[in-house]
């Protein structure tokens, strides 16, 4: 049902464009259709006029609604105020929240796995500021163009490190012609630039190099049983906060050496109930080779 304001502004629209409706929408991923016109608007929403035919003068109409928005601003104000803004997919306002919370601790990765299964359901890419900019710009830049050619962080994240086989290398080089036969290393970052490849896979090695550590750790197979995981590692080259949560996730911080413990430890705890919220309510995971079901977090058995 439409309130007063958007109806008023869908009758002078249709009257000064003539078309059969108008309405504004949160849907910014609208399919292309020949009889329909949008506009976009502000907070992510978008104005759709649509006709009862293809309109043949769509260029003399699309000026017309530019004009019409200028003369009836307030109008369009008001009817932007009684619809409710859409709100982020959960996944996307996780890894802002992860990439806020690495900008606050100064770390390389924030991410989450899941003690039962080999997903990464969160991980931050390049840290942000309190306003939101990213601190480092050309790490940023990086990762908006591994978006763009569909490389997933998340997924590189989870896969193990792979290591070269030195003495199966030696064995098949006394077989003369089968040498030839090896399959050459895939590369995971391929379009990248050679300096993009170096900053992405630096914090690729390191978070794989934690999540192995965490692997190895005899109480994440029993988080679901009541244990808890609260383990800080601090070295020279590499440090890390991991803590769990919600029964079977864990939250990580990754830092590149020595870090301020007692910073993170406290952005951990106050960023940590709206990061549970948000993984809570993360639809099932669909990547290949992983559990199916809805994400929730296990309760104990009743005795």
């Amino acid at each position: 049902m439409r309130t007063q304001t958007p109806d008023r502004l869908a009758v002078i629209l249709k009257r000064e464009l003539d078309a059969e409706d108008a309405f504004i929408t949160n849907d910014t991923d609208l399919p292309a259709s020949d009889t329909t016109i949008t506009w976009p608007l502000s907070s992510n929403r978008t104005l759709v006029v649509t006709f009862a035919s293809p309109p043949a003068d769509v260029p003399d109409k699309q000026a017309r609604l530019a004009a019409l928005s200028e003369s009836f601003a307030d109008l369009f104000a008001e009817a932007l105020r009684e619809i409710p803004k859409s709100r982020p997919e959960p996944a996307i306002t996780l890894k802002s929240e992860l990439d806020a919370l690495a900008g606050r601790t100064h770390a390389d990765i924030a991410f989450i796995i899941d003690a039962k299964s080999p997903i990464i359901w969160g991980a931050s890419e390049a840290a942000i500021n309190a306003d939101d900019k990213p601190i480092d710009q050309v790490l940023f830049d990086a990762f908006a163009h591994a978006r763009e050619l569909g490389i997933s962080w998340r997924q590189l994240l989870a896969q193990p490190p792979t290591f070269r086989n030195e003495k199966r290398e030696t064995k098949l080089s006394a077989d003369g012609p089968r040498l030839l036969h090896l399959v050459p290393p895939v590369d995971e970052l391929a379009g990248l630039s050679g300096a993009e490849k170096e900053i992405l896979n630096a914090r690729l090695l390191l978070g794989r190099n934690v999540i192995g550590r965490l692997r190895s750790n005899p109480i994440l197979p029993q988080l679901h049983r009541g244990d808890h995981l609260h383990e800080t590692i601090r070295e020279d080259s590499f440090g890390y906060i991991a803590r769990s949560f919600a029964t079977i996730y864990v939250l990580i911080l990754v830092f590149p050496g020595h870090f301020d413990e007692l910073g993170a430890e406290r952005a951990m705890t106050r960023a940590l109930p709206t990061i549970e919220k948000l993984v809570i309510s993360l639809p099932p995971d669909d990547t290949p080779n992983t559990r199916q079901g809805a994400v929730v977090a296990l309760r104990p058995r009743r005795r």
